[in-house]
C-alpha cells in the first residue's frame, strides 16, 4: 500500500471516534491511536497530523497524542457541537488550495457524515481520501464517498464474544457483517467486467475500492490482498509476471445455492436492505406486530421495545437482526406515518413519527407476508421475472433455512401473489 510520493495528511474527528469505540466496544476501551498513525504510514509519509477536540476537556489524554507527534487544535465547545467539524472543513480545504501543499491523500479519522462533501470536494481536487471510523456507526455516505474506508475496530484486536451487541439508533447503518461472500461476489463482478484475461492484483484492489470503499482484507481476517487472493482460488487463477501477482476468473460452473444466495443479498444491499438470513426473523417480526398494532409508538420506540424484548428473554437474537427487520419492514411499506397538518419541524425525523400499519395489515403473519413479497418483489425486479427466484433459496434468505415441501409451497405463493 505504501507510496513513496504519497503525502498524507491526517484529520482526526477526536470526540466522534472516541464516543463510538466507548459506545461500542466499551467505555474502559481506549483508542489505539498508533494503530490509525500506522495505517498513514503504510499509504506514504505523513506530512499533517492534526486533532481536534475542545483539549481543555481531555487533558489527560495529551501527553499521549503529543508523544504519537499529532499536532492538537483547540477548539472550545462553547462554539456548539460542530464547532471541530467545521474548523476540519476549513483548514482542509486551505490545504487543498495552498499552492505550496504537496499533499496527495487525506485520511479522515471520522465517520460523521457531515464530511461528505468535504470528502467530495478533495476527490475533484484530485485528492486520494482514506476514511477511518467505527463499523455500525459511521454514517453509509461517508463510507462510499471515500477512495478507501477502513473501520477502526478491524485494526485491532477483535473484542471478546461475551462483549453485548450495541443497540443502533434509526440513522445509523446496521454493522457491516464481514461477511466473506459478500468480498468473493465483489470479487467476481470486477474479475468479469476486466476485458483483457489476466488482471493485475494492484488494479484488482483499485477497481473492488471504486465499487465498495469498505472493502478491505483486513475485514475478512486476511493481513494482505495478496492472501485474500490465495484464499480464493477455488474461484481465481493466480501467476506472478514479472514482479507482480496477477489473477484471472476461472470458468464458471452452474452457481451454487451459495452463490444464488450471495447474489440475492448484493440486490436487497444496493436498496439500502441488509438482511442476515436467521431463523429468528419471523419472530422478530411477529413481536413488531405484537407492540405496534395499538399504535401510539414511534417506529424507533417501536423498534426499541422489540429489541428490549429479546434482549431480555432471549438474547442470542442480537439487535443487528432486530435493527435489519425494521429497515425491512420500512422498504416494503409496511407503515404508514403520523401527518402533521402544518408539517413537522426539520429535525422531527421520519423515524421519530408515531406509526401504524397499513390498513390491509390486521394479523401478525399478514404483515410477515407483507414484508416477505416485498423483497421477492425488489429480487425478482432485478433478475427480469420473479419466475427467476430460486424457492429453496428465497426460503434460506426469509427463514434462515429450508425445511421441506410445505416452506417451498409457501414462497411459491408469495412469488405467485407478485404476478
Amino acid at each position: 500500500m505504501n507510496n513513496d510520493s504519497a503525502q498524507v495528511a491526517v484529520f482526526i474527528d477526536y470526540d466522534n471516534i472516541e464516543i463510538s469505540v466507548a459506545d461500542t466496544l466499551g467505555k474502559d476501551v481506549q483508542v489505539e491511536w498508533d494503530k490509525v498513525l500506522e495505517t498513514a504510514s503504510r499509504i506514504g509519509r505523513t506530512v499533517l497530523r492534526r486533532a481536534y477536540a475542545d483539549w481543555s476537556e481531555q487533558r489527560s489524554v495529551q501527553r499521549d497524542l503529543l508523544g504519537l507527534g499529532i499536532e492538537l487544535v483547540h477548539v472550545s465547545s462553547k462554539r456548539g457541537k460542530n464547532a471541530a467539524d467545521i474548523r476540519i472543513v476549513i483548514d482542509a480545504l486551505d490545504m487543498l488550495y495552498n499552492p505550496n501543499s504537496q499533499v496527495t491523500h487525506v485520511l479522515l479519522v471520522s465517520g460523521d457524515g457531515d464530511f461528505t462533501e468535504l470528502v467530495h470536494r478533495l476527490r475533484e481536487q484530485g485528492k486520494v481520501v482514506i476514511g477511518i471510523g467505527i463499523s455500525g456507526t459511521s454514517a453509509e455516505y461517508l463510507v462510499n464517498a471515500c477512495d478507501e474506508f477502513i473501520f477502526y475496530d478491524k485494526l485491532i484486536a477483535p473484542p471478546s464474544p461475551a462483549d453485548k451487541p450495541k443497540k443502533l439508533s434509526p440513522t445509523e447503518a446496521p454493522a457491516p457483517s464481514f461477511d466473506i461472500a459478500e468480498a468473493r461476489l465483489l470479487l467476481r463482478r470486477v474479475l468479469e467486467g476486466w476485458e483483457s484475461e489476466w488482471m493485475p492484483a494492484s488494479e484488482l484492489k483499485k477497481a473492488m475500492l471504486r465499487l465498495n470503499p469498505s472493502f478491505h482484507e483486513r475485514n475478512y481476517g486476511f493481513s494482505s490482498f495478496k492472501e485474500f487472493l490465495q484464499a480464493q482460488q477455488e474461484m481465481i487463477h493466480l501467476r506472478t509476471s514479472g514482479d507482480q501477482l496477477e489473477a484471472q476468473l476461472l470458468p464458471e460452473a452452474p452457481p451454487s445455492p451459495e452463490t444464488i444466495l450471495e447474489n440475492y443479498l448484493q440486490i436487497l444491499a444496493a436498496q439500502k436492505i441488509r438482511m442476515t438470513p436467521n431463523e429468528y426473523r419471523p419472530a422478530i417480526i411477529f413481536k413488531f406486530h405484537e407492540f405496534g398494532k395499538t399504535g401510539g409508538l414511534t417506529l424507533t420506540q417501536l423498534k426499541d421495545r422489540v429489541h428490549a424484548h429479546f434482549e431480555e428473554n432471549a438474547p442470542h437474537v442480537t439487535g443487528q437482526y432486530i435493527t435489519e427487520t425494521a429497515h425491512q419492514l420500512f422498504h416494503t411499506y409496511c407503515f404508514t406515518f403520523e401527518k402533521e397538518p402544518n408539517g413537522f419541524a426539520a429535525e422531527i425525523k421520519l423515524w421519530d413519527r408515531r406509526v401504524s400499519f397499513v390498513p390491509e395489515i390486521n394479523r401478525a403473519t399478514e404483515l410477515l407476508d407483507r414484508c416477505d413479497r416485498g423483497i421477492l418483489q425488489k429480487i425478482g425486479k432485478a433478475l427480469g421475472s420473479p419466475d427467476k427466484i430460486d424457492r429453496e433459496v428465497a426460503a434460506r434468505l426469509l427463514y434462515g433455512s429450508f425445511r421441506g415441501e410445505r416452506m417451498l409451497a409457501h414462497v411459491n405463493q408469495l412469488i405467485l401473489a407478485l404476478k
